[in-house]
C-alpha cells in the first residue's frame, strides 16, 4: 500500500497566500501518524487574532477523525468507510480546492517503511525541529480526557443531537464569538455539555466558561420556553493542586446551580439524559 504524507497548514490571510505549517499527517498503508506543533499552533492563534479558536477546533476535528480510523483497524467495515475519505486522492483534492483557513499540501509519497524515529525526523524537517522538546504530559492528559468523553458520550449520541459543533454568529444570531460545544440537543428543554480542561491555565478556563454562560443566555433569548427544565453540563476533572486558581474555579462551578459539573468518567450521565428525553438536533447546520 502507498505511503504518503501531507502537511497541515493555517492560512491567516487567504488573499495574501501566506500559510504556516502546524502539523504533519502520514499514512504508511497500515495506520495514520499525526502530530501538531504546540509552538506553531500558538503562533497561528496570534496571527488569527479574534478567529484563534478555529485552530483548536480544527486540530481537535483532525485528531478525532484520525483516532477513529486508527481505532477501527480491527473493524473492516468501519475502516473501509473511513479510509475512503482519507486517501491520497482526497488530500490532493483538498490541496487544490480548499481555500479556507485550514489547508493541506499536495501529498508526497515515500518509498520507505515508517517508524517513530523516522516520523519524528520528518516532522522536525518539515514542520518544527523542536518536536522532541515538547512536554508530553499535557498532551497525554488531553488525549485521555477527550477519549473518555468520546467513548462515554459522543459515540452514544452523535446521531441524535449536535456533537462537536462549532457555533458561530451565523448559525446562532446573537452570539458574538465562535464556540465549540461537545453536544447539544432540544426537546422542549435544552440538554448540552461542554468539556472544560481544568488542567490548563486559569485564563483558558475562564474564557471557556465565560463563553459557555454567554451561550446559555443567548439560547434562552432565542428560544423562549414555558418550561425551563434545561440541563447544561460542564465536564471537567478536579485539578490535582487544591490550592491553585484552577481548583478554586472548579469549586465555584461545582457550587453553581445553573450548571451541573461532572467528571469525565461521568459523561455517560449526559448520554442517558439525552436518550431519556429524546433530545434532537435543532439547528440547520
Amino acid at each position: 500500500m502507498e505511503t504518503f504524507y501531507t502537511i497541515i497548514k493555517i492560512a491567516p490571510n487567504s488573499l495574501a497566500g501566506d500559510s504556516l505549517s502546524i502539523g504533519l499527517l502520514l499514512h504508511d498503508g497500515k495506520k495514520f501518524w499525526l502530530h501538531f506543533s504546540a509552538e506553531k499552533k500558538s503562533l497561528a492563534k496570534q496571527l488569527l487574532g479574534p478567529k484563534s479558536d478555529i485552530v483548536d477546533f480544527a486540530v481537535k476535528q483532525v485528531e478525532q477523525k484520525i483516532n477513529e480510523v486508527n481505532s477501527g483497524l480491527n473493524n473492516p467495515d468501519e475502516l473501509f468507510k473511513l479510509e475512503n475519505l482519507l486517501t491520497s486522492d482526497r488530500f490532493s483534492h483538498l490541496s487544490t480546492y480548499s481555500n479556507g483557513i485550514i489547508r493541506f499540501t499536495v501529498p508526497a509519497f515515500l518509498n520507505d517503511t515508517v517508524n517513530d524515529e523516522k516520523f519524528v525526523k520528518l516532522f522536525q524537517l518539515l514542520v518544527d525541529k523542536t518536536y522532541l522538546k515538547e512536554k508530553p504530559e499535557g498532551d497525554q492528559k488531553e488525549t485521555k480526557f477527550r477519549a473518555v468523553i468520546q467513548n462515554k458520550l459522543i459515540k452514544r449520541v452523535h446521531n441524535k443531537v449536535h456533537t462537536n459543533l462549532e457555533l458561530t454568529p451565523e448559525k446562532l444570531p446573537g452570539l458574538y464569538f465562535n464556540f465549540n460545544i461537545d453536544c447539544i440537543g432540544l426537546n422542549g428543554a435544552f440538554i448540552a455539555a461542554k468539556s472544560i480542561p481544568f488542567y490548563k491555565k486559569n485564563e483558558t478556563i475562564d474564557k471557556e466558561l465565560s463563553h459557555y454562560f454567554s451561550l446559555i443566555s443567548t439560547l434562552n433569548l432565542l428560544y423562549p420556553r414555558k418550561s425551563r427544565d434545561d440541563k447544561f453540563y460542564i465536564i471537567g476533572d478536579e485539578p490535582a493542586d487544591v490550592n491553585s486558581k484552577e481548583h478554586r474555579t472548579w469549586e465555584n462551578i461545582k457550587n453553581n446551580r445553573s450548571v451541573t459539573l461532572l467528571y469525565a468518567e461521568q459523561a455517560d450521565v449526559v448520554a442517558s439524559e439525552i436518550e431519556e428525553k429524546n433530545a434532537t438536533q435543532f439547528l440547520d447546520v
